[in-house]
């Protein structure tokens, strides 16, 4: 399993040093995204910039944090799978990209971000 970031008992964080509780005083956490399925040509992945293209009443445009789980709230280093997750980029389960991976779907996941309140 690849990833970055740190484990949560419910979510992985990036930066690594983030936790839920960091996410206080003029930020706050933006709603869950889960803006796209898992499938076998390109594994799930919840793209920062897409979000922000499509959501701008729901996201900020310069988040601090990014926290990501699956969408039945399983942190992400449970489940097996293959994945990166930064602020920039966003949540990318990555399982078609490594040969022993290939044949295994991706969890569906979701991702929300830590926000400047004023912002969201």
């Amino acid at each position: 399993m690849l990833f970055n970031g740190v484990l949560s008992q419910q979510g992985i964080f990036d930066p690594y040093t983030f936790t839920e509780a960091s996410c206080t005083g003029d930020y706050k956490w933006s709603t869950w995204f889960d803006t796209n399925d898992p499938n076998l040509s390109q594994g799930d992945v919840e793209i920062t910039s897409h979000i922000q293209k499509f959501f701008p009443n729901f996201m900020c445009s310069s988040p601090i944090a990014i926290e990501g789980q699956t969408s039945y709230d399983a942190n992400p280093a449970t489940t097996g799978d293959a994945f990166r997750i930064s602020v920039k980029d966003g949540f990318l389960c990555l399982n078609q990209q490594i040969n022993i991976y290939k044949n295994r779907i991706c969890q569906d996941y979701k991702v929300r971000y830590c926000c400047p309140a004023n912002s969201i």
